[in-house]
């Protein structure tokens, strides 16, 4: 891969405030297979607390996972030295508050919010640097990713207000 890459372009203050405030909970796992880190949302997400799940392996992470509210978690390999994986996890509604709309236009919100900064997120970076051609089609590519995924949103929540009208 190029010199360039999208790790050494962000300030560590950049990564720490992703990491503090992302929406989604997340758990990373290191290459032995354990629990090394979690950010305030998974702790928010799960109830489950840091101290917890901090060293568990990846199988045990998973079992305490069944007990908690978290509707999707997604596993994604990373491959990056010391680390493995990353866990992705949201919070499953209650049946009670499902049937508001203010509840349901939150959710779309938070669903579009993801794939929108990405958006952001990389435009800005593909304007404000300067890359070398594998790391701008990578770049690019990561980009495109996240406007499909919107749109696949978008539809899907187009599709649902029909069905309910």
């Amino acid at each position: 891969m190029a010199d360039n890459t999208l790790n050494d372009a962000l300030p560590p203050v950049v990564l720490q405030a992703l990491w503090q405030r992302s929406l989604f909970g997340i758990a990373a796992i290191n290459n032995e297979g354990h629990v090394i880190a979690v950010n305030p949302t998974f702790e928010r997400c799960t109830g489950l607390d840091q101290a917890a799940v901090m060293g568990l392996t990846e199988d045990d992470f998973n079992l305490a996972l069944l007990s908690t509210p978290v509707r999707k978690c997604n596993r994604v390999d990373v491959g990056v030295e010391g680390l493995s994986a990353l866990y992705y996890m949201r919070v499953r509604s209650s049946s009670s508050s499902q049937n508001t709309m203010a509840v349901k236009l939150a959710g779309i919100a938070e669903a579009l919010r993801e794939p929108l900064a990405s958006i952001y997120g990389f435009s800005e970076l593909l304007l404000t640097q300067d890359y070398d051609e594998e790391t701008r089609i990578d770049l690019t590519s990561t980009l495109l990713d996240q406007v499909e995924v919107m749109s696949n949103l978008i539809n899907e929540q187009l599709d649902v207000r029909k069905i309910n009208q």
